[in-house]
């Protein structure tokens, strides 16, 4: 399973990572499961495919706050 290798000691990478992988379970779930319509799976699908997608880019900006040294400016790799 693809993980975002959250921070071994930041809290809210931690959170974040939970976040998503809930989201992923979700859409596992979804792909399982039987609805009366494909129109009701797919409307399904793309909803957690979206609260995915929110969570993806919440743990990227929040790793960018790592990305800042002790003086507040950015570092570049």
């Amino acid at each position: 399973m693809l993980t975002m290798k959250a921070s071994l000691s930041c809290p809210d990478c931690d959170r974040l990572e939970r976040e998503y992988q809930l989201t992923i379970a979700e859409i596992c779930s979804v792909v399982g499961k039987r609805f009366k319509t494909i129109g009701e799976k797919l409307c399904e699908l793309f909803r957690w495919q979206d609260v995915r997608d929110r969570a993806v880019k919440a743990c990227y900006e929040h790793k960018k706050t790592h990305a800042r040294g002790a003086s507040g400016t950015r570092r570049v790799a």
